[in-house]
């Protein structure tokens, strides 16, 4: 009896086995893009999930522009994180709801390797009694500004120099993911660049979640421009 069972062990081992083996074989693996000597511009970039970014970009040797509304924050995250990596990093002052203010801010900072659309703005209630502004200031700085970075920054992202791959990260805390508008919204953005991306040697699309910038959870959709 103890040799059938020990048998009828062997046979359910090798199966999981292989299927192990399989797994680690075919699971995709995450594409890491070098930063170092890249120019990485971050929107929202003066707190939050964006300054921490911009530290992690900035240690990593990155040509880092950080863009937000506050001059008064903004010089406080360039000290921030030249204090902690001796890095100086280029800061633009600008609100997304402004298209033009947004493409001087990056026709000034120059040609962009990576774009992190991280800005963002959530205000809690339930839709049947909160006020038309706030649902529009929401659309306004999440959806509409997101274009407009976008927008403003794909000629720029185009005139690069190095040939390397580029990407364009929009950035979304899982805080406001019971607000749904935003994030499929975003999805959307990127479902339809790729499109118009596809057969112009551009190409890659990925969603991912991970939590590791100060213990918050981030929603990430990447464009790989190769």
């Amino acid at each position: 009896m103890a040799d059938l069972s020990f048998l009828g062990f062997l046979v359910l081992l090798l199966p999981l086995t292989l299927l192990l083996l399989l797994y680690l074989i075919v699971r995709p693996k995450p594409v890491r893009i070098p930063i170092k000597d890249r120019h990485v511009f971050i929107t929202g970039g003066s707190s939050g999930i964006g300054l921490a970014l911009a530290h992690q970009a900035a240690k990593e040797g990155a040509r880092v522009s950080i863009l937000a509304r506050s001059g008064k924050k903004l010089e406080e995250a360039k000290q921030s994180i030249q204090l902690a990596t001796g890095i100086e990093v280029a800061t633009y002052s600008a609100d997304v709801r402004d298209f033009d203010a947004v493409k001087t801010a990056l026709d000034e900072a120059g040609p962009v390797d990576v774009l992190v659309v991280n800005q963002g703005v959530f205000v809690p209630g339930e839709l049947e009694v909160q006020s038309l502004d706030e649902v529009r200031l929401m659309i306004d700085v999440n959806i509409t500004g997101s274009f407009h970075m976008i927008k403003a920054a794909l000629p720029l992202i185009k005139k690069r120099q190095n040939g390397g791959p580029a990407s364009i990260a929009l950035m979304s805390s899982q805080a406001g993911q019971c607000w749904t508008i935003k994030n499929t919204n975003m999805k959307g953005i990127n479902e339809n660049k790729l499109c118009e991306s596809s057969g112009k040697g551009h190409g890659g699309y990925h969603v991912t979640s991970w939590r590791e910038l100060s213990g918050q959870f981030c929603l990430l959709g990447t464009l790989l421009w190769i």
